[in-house]
């Protein structure tokens, strides 16, 4: 944190609250939502303040943005992140004898750093399997783990004995994001052994798999014999053996469970929709089309943040999808963010320019944003461009006519 000066010696001091606070004095500060609180202060001779102005930098410095003014000039602010990432806050506060500073430039240092992640991973355990190498057994643990903003060495595995309750550490570092590692189990583990997977984030978010129990059994005597990883038979009877529960495999369950969740979504139930679909990716990280419906869900019952979420989730995994850009561009409309509302959908458009659905929804951005010619332009396309498209084409045919209306009196110079 940097202090600022203002007037005659009055200190200025930024903190940041509702974030998971630095473990030094040299780490930058973690927030774990979008929205979250500024904290400032000024001594009491620099009271009353005139102003107090938040401006941000996504770029570390090259470039700031004003974000807009503290109206009633009291701690706590909040700020709303327009996107994950590392931001610097610069505060300019303004008293009867002046401002504390100018506006921020290229060589000023923020009073506060922050780390925006506000999207915990997503992580799966896979089923193990058994191989045999140099006469031990060997468990083939693999994962999935999708985020964004992962560490170099996010992953760390460890295993329980049933007959213990500690947890103990398969690796004595934690691993890169590689999705597999071959784990020799020691000589003298036998018995049931649970396995788990924990993986962390820039943010800070640590998310940790459900356990999955194997059953080792004791090895004979008698020579081992080296199998290759991928290719190992079955084992001998007497042999060591390590097994994973059998059946249906992860994706099918979790397609099972999108089924089910689409159900309940058309008999209305969200929530319970909501709640079926959280296991059905936890199961299959990589289900897109999961992720957007629930994110459709969650829209549907007002939760706009976690809703968004889903829908990112989602684009990191197809950058094009039209369901999820279209999705988001809706909850970014409602958040009143109608610049990234209209990229969005502008995406869209850029691969498919025939879209009439999109090309209103654009419209009604723009409405929003005060451009009437823009949306008259985009209503007109969406009533023309595809003739196939005739709800679409009645809609905008309607915004067209409400547009006029609203325009005669003042066409007629009897405006107000």
């Amino acid at each position: 944190m940097q202090p600022s000066w203002l007037g005659h010696g009055c200190l200025l001091a930024v903190t940041v609250l509702s974030i998971a606070p630095p473990a030094d004095a040299g780490q930058d500060a973690r927030a774990q939502s979008r929205v979250f609180h500024v904290s400032y202060s000024v001594n009491q001779e620099a009271l009353p303040l005139d102003s107090v102005v938040l401006w941000y930098t996504a770029d570390r410095g090259q470039s700031w943005h004003q974000y807009g003014a503290d109206d009633d000039r009291r701690s706590p602010m909040a700020f709303n992140a327009p996107s994950e990432g590392l931001f610097g806050l610069f505060f300019v506060v303004t008293n009867a004898t002046g401002a504390s500073s100018q506006a921020p430039t290229a060589d000023t240092r923020p009073h506060q750093w922050v780390y925006v992640d506000y999207t915990p991973p997503i992580l799966q355990l896979h089923e193990a399997r058994v191989t045999t190498v140099m006469g031990r057994a060997v468990v083939q643990i693999r994962w999935t783990a999708i985020d964004a903003h992962l560490t170099n060495r996010p992953i760390e595995l460890a295993y329980r004995p049933f007959s213990s309750e500690t947890w103990y550490p398969i690796t004595s570092a934690a691993l890169a994001n590689t999705g597999r590692y071959d784990w020799r189990t020691p000589v003298d583990l036998t018995g049931s052994v649970a396995i788990r997977a924990t993986v962390t984030d820039e943010g800070g978010h640590r998310v940790t798999s459900e356990p999955h129990v194997l059953d080792i059994a004791v090895r004979s005597e008698g020579p081992a014999t080296a199998q290759a990883p991928e290719t190992a038979a079955p084992e001998p009877s007497g042999h060591p053996v390590i097994q994973a529960a059998l059946g249906t495999s992860t994706e099918d369950r979790a397609r099972v469970l999108l089924r089910e969740a689409l159900a309940e979504q058309e008999r209305g139930h969200y929530r319970r929709g909501i709640s079926v679909l959280r296991k059905a990716v936890t199961l299959d990280p990589g289900m897109t089309d999961g992720f957007v419906a629930m994110a459709d869900m969650l829209q549907r019952i007002g939760d706009l943040e976690p809703a968004l979420n889903a829908y990112e989730i989602a684009l990191r995994q197809q950058p094009r999808l039209r369901s999820a850009l279209r999705g988001a561009a809706m909850v970014d409309r409602k958040q009143k963010n109608y610049t990234r509302a209209a990229e969005r959908l502008r995406t869209i458009l850029r691969y498919n320019p025939d879209d009439a659905e999109v090309w209103m929804n654009l419209g009604d951005v723009a409405v929003f944003q005060g451009d009437d010619v823009l949306a008259r332009d985009c209503y007109e396309r969406a009533a023309t461009i595809d003739p196939q498209a005739e709800t679409v084409i009645e809609q905008a045919q309607r915004r067209l006519s409400l547009m006029h209306e609203v325009s005669r009196p003042y066409a007629a110079g009897n405006g107000p």
